[in-house]
């Protein structure tokens, strides 16, 4: 039987949809999961909570069901996860993603790097359509480990970090 602690949370899950309002209620929802953690921890966990429902607004395939897809926010000990799940309508989209994701694991002590360079190419084209930036923002900015996989049609993005109690 696995142990548990008192500030475990098992993980909740929100459905996200295509209106202007999923980026919110994602952000306030995660907000109410890891209201027990250190501020770090709950600026980070919002943050990718906001980047994640918008990728997922703006990019999950909706088919016949209004969702989008979903965002899920667990705590275990002290690991603090953050799970975005959509169905995707570009294979090339969620070739980025991975590719991404493998250029963040790859070389951990370069997402520095990695994100000033996005940011520069930004500057240096401003007429991109997609800035690409989320996913290193959320390690740089937001201190959290990113993972991914694509089972065709359903990518799944995975953010954690450890945190602490507040």
């Amino acid at each position: 039987m696995a142990r548990t602690s008192p500030t475990d949370v098992p993980e909740r899950t929100l459905k996200i949809v295509h209106r202007q309002q999923a980026v919110t209620d994602a952000m306030r929802f995660t907000e109410l999961v890891v209201s027990h953690c250190d501020k770090a921890c709950r600026e980070a966990m919002v943050l990718a909570a906001s980047e994640l429902a918008e990728n997922v607004a703006k990019y999950g395939a909706q088919n016949q069901d209004p969702g989008a897809g979903t965002i899920s926010v667990s705590v275990a000990g002290n690991v603090t996860r953050i799970r975005a799940t959509n169905t995707v309508t570009s294979p090339d989209d969620a070739h980025h993603v991975l590719n991404i994701v493998r250029r963040m694991a790859a070389k951990p002590s370069n997402v520095a790097e990695l994100y000033r360079d996005r940011l520069r190419e930004l500057f240096d084209k401003p007429g991109t359509s997609r800035a690409r930036l989320g996913l290193l923002r959320l390690a740089f900015e937001g201190g959290l480990r990113v993972s991914a996989s694509f089972e065709p049609p359903l990518l799944e993005i995975v953010a954690e970090r450890a945190c602490r109690n507040g």
